[in-house]
């Protein structure tokens, strides 16, 4: 008998600024999926998820709006949260715009 195919859920993401604004913290919901089944790739612009749970698996790509560091991302699971930190390839540098 084949395997049946699990249903795929694209995870919760979220993205914020580090504290000294020299990065990102990427927060990735993968309840219910062991560490070793976890699967990351980074890129300069954007990051693929996958991992597997017992009834279904996650997966997604995400484009990020910033450049970075991928060579320098570190990825740590806690109790089914994915959280990586990686640094912006340049320092955030805008124009401030004011609101009229």
């Amino acid at each position: 008998m084949a395997e049946e195919e699990k249903r795929v859920i694209v995870p919760r993401i979220d993205v914020t600024h580090n504290e000294n604004n020299s990065g990102l913290q990427i927060s990735v919901n993968l309840a219910g999926a062991p560490k070793d089944t976890v699967e990351v790739e980074m890129g300069k612009e954007g990051f693929c998820v996958k991992a597997e749970a017992e009834d279904f698996r996650y997966e997604t790509c995400f484009m990020l709006a910033h450049r970075v560091k991928s060579q320098e991302a570190r990825a740590k699971l806690e109790s089914g949260l994915l959280n990586i930190e990686v640094p912006f390839e340049e320092m955030m540098r805008g124009h401030r715009v004011i609101i009229e």
